[in-house]
């Protein structure tokens, strides 16, 4: 009988998406960085960035701070963002790239025209 080795428990195999996770990964689009760019300015992996972002890695003062000097907020503008005190600055770029995601061959060309006029 083979034995099957149990594989060791990682806080990464689980996805547990906080509120602040989200207002990261939100402060990062709206500046318009990728996950890659973001690891070479703080000299971690894109991964290390990712995880934080998508609930992966547990978010500590340190690791938030380290994000928020790339993205160029406070903390306190942070916490604000978090507790609902202000509201989330806008991601038009973000929204466009997803309802781009979503269209058709044949509709995707006429916005491409219309952008193209400008």
């Amino acid at each position: 009988m083979k034995k099957i080795k149990k594989k060791k428990y990682r806080r990464s195999d689980d996805k547990i998406i906080t509120k602040e996770a989200g207002v990261l990964k939100h402060l990062r689009e709206s500046r318009k960085l990728s996950v890659r760019k973001v690891g070479k300015i703080i000299d971690k992996s894109d991964t290390w960035v990712s995880h934080a972002e998508n609930g992966r890695s547990d978010l500590d003062p340190k690791k938030i701070l380290l994000l928020l000097n790339v993205y160029g907020y406070s903390y306190e503008s942070f916490m604000d963002l978090v507790n609902g005190n202000r509201a989330m600055p806008s991601n038009t770029y973000a929204e466009c790239i997803e309802i781009l995601k979503r269209l058709d061959k044949e509709k995707l060309k006429t916005v491409k025209s219309i952008l193209e006029s400008f």
